[in-house]
């Protein structure tokens, strides 16, 4: 291996040891009242080497959340390609709520939660916020209700709406209603998803070309990610 690859692969593991330790201090103190000091000092690095790979806090905390968004991508590809259910949006639904509710920052970014996000909320662009919750948006609606594995009798909005509210809804129950013991999503998330099967599932449909629309769906997302990457560096 050459200098400049030797360079190059110690800069990429530092920027990931940065961006794991805001990841861990940002989800346990909340953006606010995590300091670049606090995250170089985390990182076991100097303030100066942060500003290296980001020009501001902000600049790191987009790269976070685009890190992040790729986990969650790849995971949900993995999930639903293993799965022989997996062409079902009702299955695509249960694994979108696992893998959200095991992400603190991304199910803070889904959520809008502020203890996390701070001000930093405002500053977020439009497409980051509607990046990770492009598994439920209405175009993509609409390709499972012609693959026949949604009823085509119920508007696509309305499912939309209904996917979008419940999903929200399970993600902040545990904050709005006192429960004692939780029980985890890996129970929760299937049982909500054969609901919903039964109120929107018609007889038949092709899982397969499920499948296929929500992988091109994902890749569409990740497309945009690494554009967004590519104009960061």
């Amino acid at each position: 291996m050459d200098e400049g690859s030797m360079h190059s692969k110690r800069h990429a593991a530092r920027e990931q040891k940065i961006l794991d330790a805001a990841f861990t201090l940002i989800t346990h103190y909340g953006y606010d009242k995590t300091t670049v000091d606090d995250i170089a000092r985390a990182a076991g690095i100097s303030k100066g080497a942060i500003y290296l790979h980001f020009k501001s806090k902000e600049a790191l905390f987009e790269a976070l959340l685009l890190r992040e968004s790729e986990k969650i991508a790849e995971e949900l590809i993995e999930r639903t390609m293993t799965d022989p259910e997996g062409g079902t949006i009702f299955a695509i639904y249960s694994h979108s709520l696992i893998a959200f509710s095991a992400n603190p920052l991304m199910k803070a970014l889904y959520t809008r939660d502020r203890r996390v996000l701070g001000d930093v909320f405002r500053q977020i662009s439009k497409a980051t916020m509607q990046e990770q919750g492009y598994a439920f948006n209405m175009g993509f609606v609409e390709q499972m209700q012609a693959a026949g594995l949604l009823r085509k009798d119920v508007s696509p909005n309305v499912i939309t709406y209904l996917l979008a509210a419940l999903r929200y809804g399970v993600l902040t129950v545990d904050d709005a209603v006192e429960i004692t013991d939780p029980p985890p999503m890996e129970e929760v998330g299937p049982i909500i998803a054969a609901m919903l099967s039964k109120a929107f599932a018609p007889e038949g449909g092709d899982s397969e070309a499920g499948k296929q629309a929500f992988r091109q769906l994902i890749e569409y997302g990740r497309e945009v990610i690494r554009q967004r990457r590519a104009g960061r560096e």
